[in-house]
């Protein structure tokens, strides 16, 4: 039997949220937040450490969908992010809804006080493992 590794991302303009996954215990788990550079482009080192260190069989990338289910401008990021990875790294992507799961995120860290203040970037890695474990319950 294989196991396979699933990796999540929370695409952002500031900063990535990541997390991981396994075909066998199907539990997402957030694990990183890259932030992109000061002017703004990927931060390629950061994806490169995490995705080399791990045998990756697939990508989830949140698609961040108006509440019509329609696409806005971080849709058209995340996508070419998506696109950016596959060329990267040759692993298929694939896309989850990921409406209000950033809202949800900030929610449950407040809700638990694990983070009273609901810090940006665990807000980013936990809406990732909320991104992932959505596809996890779907496939």
């Amino acid at each position: 039997m294989s196991i396979e590794t699933y990796i999540g991302f929370d695409v952002g303009t500031k900063r990535t949220g990541i997390a991981i996954a396994n075909s066998l215990t199907r539990q997402a788990h957030g694990m990183n937040v890259v932030k992109n550079h000061k002017d703004g482009s990927t931060n390629w080192k950061g994806f490169d450490d995490i995705v080399n260190s791990h045998k990756v069989s697939m990508f989830v990338v949140g698609l961040p969908l108006n509440i019509d289910g329609k696409e806005q401008e971080m849709t058209y990021v995340a996508r070419s992010f998506g696109k950016k990875l596959t060329q990267r790294y040759g692993i298929n992507v694939e896309f989850v809804d990921e409406y209000l799961s950033s809202n949800e995120a900030k929610k449950q860290l407040k809700y638990s006080h694990k983070h009273p203040n609901a810090k940006r970037g665990e807000v980013d890695k936990y809406s990732s493992q909320l991104i992932l474990q959505t596809w996890l319950n779907e496939n």
